[in-house]
Formats: structure tokens, sequence, C-alpha cells
């Protein structure tokens, strides 16, 4: 038990290191918390605001920070044991409530990259996050990307509960999933106002933008 403790302490200690933030703040002067239009702590932000350069090296480290400890963990404790639900989430639940943020911290999609990268080969899960995030962003496209990530994440625990034969995994999936779809939820309410479409390729399907929303509430439309 102590050994899973340890590890869950040192995956989540990992994951709460904001690189995305740290490194704009001391080498760039710059806060992306302050100048991204959703004041997310994350690699995205990064490119946008600062730098191309910059923003491959904050992501590099932010799929380190999720592979690094897993991989590391794997070689002292089992992925079998129900306990490694606990290390397996921890570094994305580091980031997603970083104290050295105040327990504001990102949307966690590089850092759970990062840790399912680290489940390699003890798990196909990279490719059940990846694949349906390749297909929701290419050829079913669903808009807008917060709605994207979150059913992507549940797209994904679902082809886990088929396919993964360890409980573990399942629940440590599981606890990212939710996660995840907390730190995206609150962008999807107060700046998408719940607008949704979903597209194939580039012919739109169905959906609705706000405006639309407000006249199917107000009784205009």
């Amino acid at each position: 038990m102590l050994n899973y403790l340890f590890w869950t302490a040192v995956s989540f200690f990992s994951g709460s290191i904001m690189y995305s933030y740290l490194i704009p703040k001391v080498f760039y002067k710059k806060d992306i918390t302050k100048l991204s239009k959703d004041g997310n702590p994350g690699c995205g932000n990064v490119f946008t605001c600062v730098s191309i350069p910059c923003g491959i090296i904050c992501l590099i480290l932010e799929l380190a920070k999720g592979a690094v400890p897993i991989w590391a963990a794997l070689r002292f404790v089992s992925p079998d044991n129900l306990m490694f639900a606990g290390v397996m989430a921890a570094p994305v639940l580091g980031h997603a409530f970083s104290p050295m943020l105040r327990n504001h911290g990102g949307k966690a999609i590089a850092v759970t990259f990062g840790t399912y990268i680290g489940l390699c080969p003890h798990s196909a899960v990279l490719f059940l996050l990846a694949i349906p995030f390749v297909f929701f962003s290419t050829a079913l496209r669903i808009n807008p990307h917060t709605l994207r990530v979150m059913t992507t994440y549940v797209v994904t625990l679902c082809g886990m509960l088929f396919i993964e034969k360890k409980i573990s995994l399942i629940l440590g999936a599981a606890i990212i999933t939710f996660a995840v779809i907390y730190r995206h939820i609150g962008d999807y309410i107060r700046r998408e106002k719940r607008q949704y479409s979903i597209c194939f390729f580039s012919v739109k399907l169905f959906g609705r933008d706000p405006e639309e929303a407000e006249l199917s509430r107000t009784g205009k439309a």
C-alpha cells in the first residue's frame, strides 16, 4: 500500500508543476492566464500567446510530466492492483487542481496523453483517446472545442469498458474523464453559451449557435 501511496504522491506532484505557466512567466515575462481568452494555463495558449518554439517546449514537458511518473511507477507497482487507479489519475488531478495556482489548474489534455503514453504497452487507452479525438476533429467534427473534448473523453471511457480488462485502469480513466469534464464544462456554459454543431467534414449536419438558442428560449423562433 505504501508503494502505491508514494507513487500517487509523486505523480500528483509531477502533474502539479505548471510548465506552461512557469516558462512563459519566467523567460518571456508573460502571464498566459491573463493574456488568453479562457485564462487556461495550458500549452495551447502558449502557442497562441507566446511563440511556437515555446509552445513546443511546454507541450513536451506537459506530456513528460504525465508519462515519466507513470512509466517509473510501473517498475515498482502493478497496474492490476485497484490502488493503481490513483497513481494513474494523479498527474491529471495535479494539473487540473494544481496547488501551484491555488487549485486553478489547466484543462489537462496534454497531461492525459502523457499519462496514457506512460501506460504503454500495458493498455491501449492511448489509441482509444487519440482515435476519437482525430475523428471528432476531422471527419465528424464536433464544435466547439470544449464539447469535442468532453465527448471524446466519454467515448474513450466507454471504449475502455469493452476493451480493457483491468478494473484499475478503467477506474483511473473514469477519474481522469470526470476531472477533464469538470475543467471544461464551465467554459462550455459560460463562454460557448451551450452552442453546438456536428459537421461531416465541411457539411453541417445539425447544430445551434447562441443566437438561435436565445431566440428559441424567448419563443421568437
